[in-house]
């Protein structure tokens, strides 16, 4: 009989500690609580609601890519991000394509996951810019650059004279755009042209006037 009855209080026990642990609802997700949406002590249907939970990281940004664009993207690529007000480059990488364009705006759906170390906050608007590529290249101001009779030229300093150099551009970022052909890594480039034509004479004062192509 005593056997008998510890064994039914260990069942009790038992029952009691999973009518505990029911008592508990824990978070599929770690995140915040954006709403509460029942109060303590009310009663709730099974399956009912009770929180809504957001996930803040890494952060799910979404962002249209011009159909131009489009085409370059393959997923994993390296997304910076920007927000107003904040000088912080946030970081993360491309996660998910949409399977097709846009048809009314011609652009593609594309979602990356954000690395947020807390000051980044869910439904902030954001500007990203996607790394499809890196590479070693030859850039110089824009403001060197010189179109003349159908010809991009760009302005260097040899031995004291304005040099005329015929130029290929390529892609650009910022302020700075790439050459492709005509100019040598260090070359003296005049970065505010002017009306500096070829074989004028030319002094340097220091280095405002002047920059090395890099």
């Amino acid at each position: 009989i005593r056997e008998a009855a510890v064994g039914q209080r260990r069942s009790e026990l038992e029952i009691a500690r999973q009518q505990l642990a029911d008592t508990e609802i824990r978070s599929p997700i770690t995140g915040v609580v954006q709403a509460r949406l029942a109060s303590i002590g009310e009663y709730v249907a099974a399956g009912a609601p009770i929180a809504e939970i957001v996930r803040i990281d890494p952060l799910r940004l979404r962002l249209p890519v011009p159909e131009r664009d489009a085409a370059l993207l393959r997923g994993g690529e390296r997304v910076e991000v920007r927000v107003d007000g904040d000088g912080t480059v946030y970081t993360g990488k491309l996660t998910r394509l949409a399977p097709a364009l846009d048809a009314r705006s011609r652009s593609l759906l594309v979602e990356a996951d954000i690395q947020n170390p807390g000051t980044l906050r869910p439904g902030a608007f954001a500007r990203a810019r996607i790394i499809v590529g890196e590479r070693a290249g030859l850039t110089i101001p824009k403001s060197a650059v010189v179109t003349f009779a159908g010809l991009t030229k760009a302005i260097v300093v040899e031995n004291g004279r304005a040099v005329e150099k015929v130029i290929t551009l390529g892609a650009s970022a910022g302020d700075r755009v790439e050459v492709v052909q005509g100019l040598r890594a260090n070359d003296a480039v005049v970065v505010k042209p002017g009306s500096l034509q070829q074989g004028q004479p030319v002094r340097v004062r220091g280095s405002l006037g002047e920059q090395p192509a890099n």
